[in-house]
């Protein structure tokens, strides 16, 4: 699978999984995180479609994968750059009151 159609499917399982996405330009990579409340995945989108798909991978740790439907060559290369079916990522939770950081069950 090409690297940009890659970075669209996974981009699709994120959506479906109710998490927004906003690509940004700036001098980071991207990641997930919570804001107010709200799933968010940031995306630098100056990367390439190969290092956007691997942070796209790292951010989707955070979500149940085993019961989304995607195509059989994504979930083989999910697995395989994930390292591991099941993870409790480390999340970093800003409300606006106060910054906590907690795992997701």
């Amino acid at each position: 699978m090409k690297p940009e159609r890659l970075v669209e499917e996974l981009l699709e399982i994120a959506r479906r999984s109710g998490i927004r996405i906003r690509r940004e330009q700036g001098r980071f990579r991207g990641g997930y995180c919570i804001v107010r409340d709200q799933r968010l995945i940031l995306l630098n989108r100056k990367l390439p479609p190969e290092q956007m798909s691997l942070v796209l991978a790292e951010a989707l740790r955070c979500v149940p994968l085993e019961d989304l439907p995607m195509k059989p060559a994504v979930r083989a290369w999910l697995e395989e750059v994930l390292g591991q079916k099941v993870h409790v990522p480390l999340v970093l939770d800003v409300s606006a009151q106060e910054s906590t950081v907690r795992t997701n069950p």
